[in-house]
This record gives structure tokens, sequence and C-alpha cells, in this order.
């Protein structure tokens, strides 16, 4: 068996914003499916990001469900996962981004992201030179 090589992918489809949670859950066990078929293959983040506000109007909808995935594969994986979501009624859109060139098949998995610290508030510095006072005697 030849061994191929390992690519991490970014992959967001959008679902109709009527679907029921069932339908979703639906969707996202065919993805699923697509990664048994693959040695390697892995889901490394899932999130469900929500229903959302769409930029432009899509199949004559306003907004729709997010899911996001972050998955490493072989290449052939990504056809797979594109062809079961071309099939799918409810996926309005999908799209899949190769983000490194090669990876580590022993690749650890991505707990959960760390919350982005705050800003730092700025530091009044007292640069009045009241404390100061001239002698007129000079």
């Amino acid at each position: 068996m030849i061994r191929q090589k390992l690519r991490k992918y970014e992959l967001i489809y959008l679902v109709q914003p009527e679907a029921t949670d069932e339908e979703r859950e639906k969707i996202a066990e065919r993805v699923d499916l697509a990664f048994e078929k693959f040695e390697n293959a892995r889901v490394l983040r899932k999130e469900d990001w929500g229903k959302r506000k769409l930029a432009y109007e899509i199949r004559k909808f306003n907004k729709a469900f997010y899911q996001y995935q972050v998955f490493v594969g072989p290449p052939g994986l990504t056809a797979e996962i594109e062809r079961v979501l071309r099939m799918l009624d409810n996926c309005m859109r999908y799209l899949t981004i190769k983000l490194d060139e090669g990876l580590d098949p022993e690749a650890e998995i991505i707990d959960e992201p760390e919350p982005v610290r705050g800003a730092m508030r700025p530091v009044v510095v007292d640069d009045d030179d009241d404390d100061f006072e001239e002698d007129d005697d000079a």
C-alpha cells in the first residue's frame, strides 16, 4: 500500500436556515462517513457557528447555519467531501482550503482555542512640571 502525504484542510459549509437540528446532524454524519474511506483521515476541530446573516442572498435566503471543520487527510478526501456536499439539498455552499503543504501523521488534535486577550489599558503618565517650583529671586 502506498502511503499518501497527509495535508491539513479547513472546511466551511452553509446549511439552509430552515433545516431542522436532525437534518443538520444528518449532513454532519454524511461528511463524517467520508473520513472512514481514507486511512489516517481525521477531524481535528469541529465547530457549529450557528445561524448567521449572509453577505448576499443565496437561493433566496438571507441567513444560513455555518459549520466549520479543520481536518487532516490525503488529497482525495476533499473531493469525496465535496461530492457528498454537492448531493445534499440543504447544503447551500461549501469551501475547502488547504492550510499546510505537508503534515506529520501523528499531529495532535487541537483542543479548544485559547480566548483572545483584551488589549491592555493605556497608562497615564504625568508629564506636567506642576510639582516643580521656580525661584523668582534669580
